[in-house]
């Protein structure tokens, strides 16, 4: 079992409150390798703007204060305090402070190989990936089950037994009562679109042009983006963006140094990593990489 963890303040003047300003982005994340590896993160937004993005992991957590105005599935959701976030893998979304004051919020980031694991283990296999409800819900069981697995996590005390217990035990719970089966990230869209996607995947740290994707789509170069963006959430080129920041993720955890990650991902140098790192998960490769 490892476990790291770091305070992170995203904003000016490296933690110093000054009179006049208004209160400061703070976020703590953490990665542990428990069960194969997650990372669970709090933070407190008072204005924050995620473009529109999607996560390799489930994301699951809760609204602890204010209100997150989100865009996602064709409409706004407002999850104000208690609201449970259920996103799953592939779940394209944007947003940013629903009042004044900002919000804060606990979320886990489970991959879906652990997520599977938990669930064949409770004789509950699943085959492609699950989807939820809704992007927010409201469940006081399941909440109050995310409470005491995160008191869990963040002890200091607790062992590598105690935490795969409260996993295990979670997540069949939460799958029973807040998702459906069935859903497939891009499963329904046309075979050659699928393999425009999949050459993203295969060439996301390189020079990729339009004209290359739509030919192996077999349509124009506008007909691509409209297509793509209707099936898989995003445009070739944000989807692009998301896959070097997923990879930037990984690279991090290794304990490479960012100027190298950023080039090792396609990125054009340090600065452009940095951007979009901290446009999509709200922290900097520096604070991210201490971890």
């Amino acid at each position: 079992m490892t476990k790291a963890s770091h305070d992170l303040d995203e904003a000016h003047g490296k933690g110093v409150q000054r009179r006049g300003r208004p209160p400061q982005n703070r976020a703590v994340m953490r990665h542990a390798e428990w069960l194969g590896g997650l990372e669970y993160f709090r933070a407190q937004f008072q204005k924050h703007d995620f473009p529109k993005h999607f996560h390799d992991d489930y994301l699951i957590g809760v609204i602890e204060r204010g209100v997150h105005d989100v865009w996602c599935r064709g409409e706004l959701w407002h999850a104000d305090v208690g609201s449970l976030a259920t996103f799953a893998p592939g779940e394209p979304h944007l947003g940013g402070a629903g009042i004044e004051t900002g919000w804060s919020q606990r979320i886990l980031y489970l991959p879906e190989g652990l997520v599977h694991h938990a669930l064949d283990d409770a004789g509950m296999p699943v085959s492609g990936t699950l989807d939820f409800t809704a992007p927010f819900q409201r469940d006081a069981t399941v909440l109050h089950e995310l409470n005491q697995l995160w008191i869990v996590l963040v002890s200091e005390v607790s062992t590598s037994l105690q935490i795969e217990e409260h996993l295990l035990q979670f997540l069949p719970r939460l799958v029973r009562q807040t998702s459906k089966q069935g859903r497939s990230n891009g499963g329904r869209a046309p075979m050659p679109l699928r393999d425009a996607r999949e050459y993203l995947h295969a060439h996301a740290d390189e020079a990729v042009h339009l004209d290359t994707l739509a030919q192996i789509a077999g349509c124009s170069k506008t007909a691509l983006i409209d297509a793509f963006k209707a099936h898989f959430g995003l445009s070739p080129h944000r989807y692009l963006i998301q896959l070097r920041v997923d990879s930037a993720r990984q690279l991090l955890r290794q304990g490479i140094d960012i100027a190298e990650v950023a080039l090792a991902v396609g990125f054009a140098d340090q600065s452009h990593l940095t951007r979009h790192f901290k446009a999509v998960l709200g922290v900097t490769p520096a604070r991210y990489l201490a971890a």
